[in-house]
């Protein structure tokens, strides 16, 4: 790589890891001395998206790698993007995998929410992380502070031009992956409300439905009654509305809820992320307790009218 690009840096993001992660990468910014690494490393974990974020956000140079640490991401494929980049003018390349899983159900639940995420959104999701972005890109990605991070919609949302090119996944070398099937259908649900406010007008549509239902369903006992003459069987109806009415009150009370609660996190103003050690070249930072460089942590923009 070093002899495609004559200056390279390498920011590592460590999401709050629990095993020997700086020691390895400390003894790798000692010994490596042609390539600038940059190790940044969390107080906590504060999710994979945040983590890119803050490398987008200590990027300085004209072009920006987006790649996993577990040596999946073929770098050679970098160079390829790059050329990419300059055949079509492009602000961005998508480098997606021509194949993902090796089960069923995993690629059966991709396909599903690829399918369900466009649907919702206005521009083109891209399911990968691994991607190459000139400076341009770079920069408005930065102009986003939002605490729910989505990487793939905000690369869609910035509107520049990409394109895509593909590549065959490598088999993991060591250990296994701690992203549980929980951790990615919280990703996926936080993907799908950060793209798009599309399921609130969705609640409106169903309610309007139910609510139509509901009349028709009223009319038709009245009309059963009085017309017919045939008695109404009192629990069973009451208990059908109860029970069915119900339960789409709460799925929308949650579905308001998880937009709500967004908006909680956001107006409190907290950071989205804190760098508890920063090691360049093998010097190693440690940020005092209670400074909060402008450069590490990232608040939410405040209203300046509300001051």
């Amino acid at each position: 790589m070093t002899s495609f690009y004559p200056e390279i840096r390498i920011i590592f993001i460590d999401d709050g890891s629990k095993d020997e992660t700086p020691v390895v990468i400390q003894t790798l910014v000692k010994s490596v001395v042609d390539i600038n690494i940059l190790y940044l490393r969390f107080t906590r974990n504060f999710g994979k998206e945040l983590a890119v974020k803050c490398g987008i956000d200590h990027s300085t140079a004209d072009y920006c790698a987006i790649m996993d640490g577990d040596l999946q991401h073929p770098s050679e494929k970098l160079i390829e993007a790059y050329e990419k980049i300059a055949e079509d003018n492009s602000s961005l390349v998508y480098i997606s995998p021509l194949k993902r899983q090796k089960h069923f159900h995993q690629k059966l639940g991709t396909y599903g929410y690829k399918k369900m995420i466009n649907s919702f959104s206005k521009d083109k999701v891209f399911l990968t992380d691994f991607s190459l972005m000139d400076k341009k890109a770079v920069d408005l990605i930065k102009l986003y502070k939002e605490s729910d991070f989505y990487t793939r919609g905000i690369l869609s949302v910035i509107g520049l031009k990409s394109s895509e090119i593909y590549y065959i996944p490598k088999e993991r070398l060591h250990g296994k992956t701690n992203f549980s099937f929980k951790k990615s259908i919280n990703l996926a649900i936080d993907g799908i409300i950060s793209v798009s406010t599309k399921p609130l007008r969705i609640a409106i549509y169903v309610g309007i439905f139910t609510s139509i239902m509901s009349i028709l369903f009223g009319t038709y006992l009245i009309v059963e009654k009085i017309i017919m003459g045939q008695p109404i069987p009192g629990f069973a109806t009451l208990g059908f509305g109860l029970f069915f009415f119900g339960g789409i009150q709460l799925l929308f009370l949650g579905l308001i809820g998880e937009y709500v609660g967004k908006i909680y996190l956001q107006v409190k103003n907290r950071p989205v992320y804190v760098v508890d050690k920063q090691l360049t070249n093998g010097e190693l930072v440690s940020k005092k307790e209670n400074s909060i460089p402008e450069e590490i942590i990232h608040f939410q923009v405040k209203n300046q009218n509300n001051q």
